[in-house]
C-alpha cells in the first residue's frame, strides 16, 4: 500500500517544470531537421523507383531494338544464302557439301557477272548501314534519356533546397 506522500514528487529549485528555452528551441529545431530529412528519404525513394521504371523502359527498348536487329540480320542472312546459293545455281558452280576440300576441283570462274545479283548484294549493304544507323540513334536517345533523369533529379533537389553533390568524396 502506498503512502500519500509517496505520490507527490517535491521539485527542488534547481529544476524547473519546463525546460529552458534554449533547450526548446534546440529541439524545435531537432524537431524539424528530422521532418525534412523524413521528406527528403520519401523524395529519395520516389527517385529512384521512377529512375527504376525509366531503367527497366529503357532495357525493354533495348531489348526489343536487339531482338528486332537480330530477327532482321537473321532475315537478311536468309536472303543472302538464297541469293548465293541462286547465283550458283544460275552459274552452274557445284556446292561443296562436305568442308574436305582436297578432294574437290576447282570451280570454272563464271563466265559473266550477273548484275541483278550486284544489285541485291548493293541493297542489302544499304539496309545494313541504316540499320547500324538505328543502333547508334537508338543508344544516342538513351544516353539522352539518362541524362534527362539526371539534370530532373539534381533540379527537384536544388528546388528543395539541398544541393546534390555527384562527385566521389575527397578522402582526408
Amino acid at each position: 500500500m502506498r503512502r500519500k506522500s509517496d505520490m507527490w514528487r517535491d521539485v527542488g529549485d534547481d529544476s524547473s517544470f519546463l525546460p529552458g528555452e534554449r533547450e526548446q528551441q534546440e529541439r524545435t529545431a531537432a524537431a524539424d531537421v528530422m521532418s525534412r530529412l523524413g521528406v527528403v528519404e520519401e523524395q529519395l525513394r520516389g527517385q529512384f523507383t521512377s529512375m527504376a521504371a525509366y531503367a527497366q523502359i529503357a532495357q525493354q527498348s533495348v531489348d526489343t531494338a536487339r531482338a528486332e536487329g537480330r530477327a532482321d540480320l537473321d532475315r537478311e542472312i536468309s536472303k543472302v544464302v538464297t541469293l548465293v546459293e541462286r547465283a550458283r545455281d544460275e552459274f552452274g558452280t557445284p556446292r561443296i557439301e562436305s568442308l574436305n576440300t582436297s578432294s574437290a576441283t576447282p570451280a570454272p570462274a563464271p563466265a559473266s557477272i550477273d548484275i541483278t545479283a550486284l544489285a541485291r548484294i548493293a541493297l542489302l549493304e544499304d539496309k545494313f548501314e541504316v540499320m547500324s544507323q538505328q543502333f547508334i540513334e537508338c543508344l544516342r536517345s538513351q544516353q539522352e534519356l539518362a541524362n534527362s533523369i539526371a539534370y530532373m533529379f539534381e533540379q527537384q533537389m536544388r528546388n528543395r533546397g539541398f544541393a546534390p553533390s555527384f562527385e566521389e568524396p575527397v578522402a582526408h
